[in-house]
């Protein structure tokens, strides 16, 4: 064997077998950690293995360590800290963390400037036995990273495939079920204003378009606005619709603090909520019952997203079997407040 060809092999990764054989890196980790639970083909672990052996595959040893040393920390990884999403969420992962005798690192991915590495380094300089994954828009990338490191993970309030362990929110029902109580009002011309980037966003623009649909609504694109997930968004989207030749007369936003935006805005417009516009929200909290107008809102179970995904996690680390991997929470329920009415009668004039 030449250098160059001991140089090649040195550097292949779990990412390179899973390509060579057309599965999943997951599938891949799964198979070398000889995963009870996994269910595949003969022919399937023949192919992984058939790669592994041409591609000269060894695992990382780093990685190995990680599995045969526990430090009892786990790691969570989200977006932005100062959202008021994640505290709750991370609130129930540490009641779940310290229940089960773990400690609980969280760190911040930056918000849109996400760093889809930052997983790897974080296992590599902490020496965790597990991530708690909320990522953004970088999931296939950082799920990657965690396959060359053999890493226990489980994705939190994200969705990627039913090869990766989740527990996520049903946004979609969510969505259809805000939306729904818009038509009801009779509202007509229904914006959605809020982050269209991230998989969460996607999952909830597809339940508004099923209550449209529902409704018998038509889709109009311009309806739906890239607001991302703060009050700015909230401001700049809100004035984009009011531009509009026929702007909505009710306005579904991502979240309180771009609702909170949209209002501020409807307040300097002369806008009158919900007489003239009604305005409607995700991921009720705090802000929503401050806001006046206070804010109609779809409340869910963050502290016990957190909790499940931490229960399960610890689980999966210290090799129990459990009844299921893949959990998907509905919302609670949409509480109804003073933002939401009837939908006038009369169109106001665009300002």
């Amino acid at each position: 064997m030449t250098p160059k060809t001991r140089a090649a092999r040195t550097t292949v990764k779990i990412v390179d077998v899973a390509k060579a054989a057309n599965v999943s890196p997951a599938i891949v980790s799964r198979i070398l950690s000889n995963d009870a639970k996994l269910v595949v083909r003969d022919d399937t672990r023949q192919r992984v293995q058939e790669a592994i052996e041409a591609l000269g595959y060894t695992p990382n040893p780093q990685a190995r360590g990680l599995r045969l040393s526990r430090s009892n920390t786990l790691a969570m990884i989200v977006p932005e800290i100062n959202s008021p999403v994640f505290p709750v969420i991370i609130q129930g992962a540490q009641r779940a963390a310290w229940e089960h005798g773990y400690s609980l690192l969280v760190g911040g991915m930056g918000g849109e400037e996400e760093d889809p590495q930052v997983a790897g380094r974080l296992l590599r300089s902490n020496r965790i036995d597990g991530l708690l994954v909320t990522t953004g828009r970088h999931e296939e990338q950082m799920l990657q990273e965690l396959a060359t490191l053999n890493a226990p993970f489980v994705l939190v309030n994200r969705y990627l495939d039913e090869d990766h362990p989740y527990v996520a929110l049903d946004e979609r029902g969510a969505a259809a079920a805000i939306t729904r109580h818009l038509t009801e009002l009779g509202h007509r011309r229904i914006a959605f204003l809020g982050g269209l980037q991230r998989r969460v966003g996607e999952r909830r623009v597809a339940g508004y378009a099923d209550a449209l649909a529902e409704a018998g609504l038509p889709w109009a694109p311009e309806l739906v606005v890239e607001a991302g997930y703060y009050k700015h968004g909230g401001e700049s989207g809100l004035r984009q619709l009011l531009a509009l030749d026929d702007p909505p007369t009710a306005v579904l936003a991502t979240n309180e603090i771009v609702a909170a935006g949209a209002m501020a805005v409807a307040h300097a417009e002369g806008i009158r909520i919900p007489k003239d516009m009604s305005l409607a929200s995700f991921s009720d909290g705090m802000v929503a019952e401050l806001l006046s107008p206070s804010l109609t809102a779809v409340r869910f179970p963050l502290e016990r997203v957190g909790y499940e995904a931490t229960t399960m996690l610890v689980a999966i680390v210290e090799g129990r079997s459990l009844p299921q991997t893949r959990i998907s929470l509905p919302h609670d329920e949409v509480i109804l407040r003073h933002s939401t009415g009837a939908a006038p009668r009369r169109r106001r004039a665009r300002p």
